[in-house]
């Protein structure tokens, strides 16, 4: 039984659209495990599975049949099913994008850069063709205050991980 607009009794208007998204998602993980991969990810999936071997979660021979598999497998879909298992249901460990941090901490590190570059040029040109003792000091003073900041700022505005 249908109503006059033609949409059967329970079915909501964001049924259609949800039908849409799922289809979608499907159609990308499709073609997602169809990729074929290339010999870094083959590296990464043996790298997990020796992890997991460390850890305990596989047997040397599970590991030994895994990693076979992982080094002569095609497309993203095969290394899928090698690490079948080990990680969470729903996430993926080998694709899984690393967080970005945005654009606020990169022009922090930029202006902070620009500001103290001054200093660390002068106490680098100090250091190098200082006259005296005390220059060549002053020189080291700057670069111990202003460049591990500089450097710890950078890794905090670029996350490795």
């Amino acid at each position: 039984m249908t109503t006059p607009s033609g949409a059967t009794p329970g079915s909501g208007p964001g049924d259609e659209a949800m039908r849409m998204w799922m289809a979608a998602r499907d159609r990308a993980e499709a073609a997602r495990e169809a990729t074929l991969a290339s010999d870094a990810e083959r590296e990464r999936v043996c790298d997990l599975l020796n992890r997991a071997f460390s850890q305990g979660r596989l047997t040397p021979a599970d590991l030994d049949e895994r990693t076979s598999r992982a080094l002569t497998a095609r497309t993203h879909g095969d290394l899928e099913d090698v690490l079948a298992g080990l990680t969470p249901t729903g996430t993926s460990a080998l694709w899984a994008q690393r967080p970005q941090r945005g654009f606020l901490p990169r022009l922090v590190f930029w202006i902070v850069g620009l500001l103290t570059s001054p200093f660390v040029l002068g106490g680098s040109l100090f250091v190098l063709f200082g006259e005296g003792v005390g220059e060549r000091v002053f020189g080291i003073v700057l670069l111990v205050v202003f460049l591990p900041g500089l450097i710890a700022l950078y890794r905090w505005a670029h996350p490795r991980h």
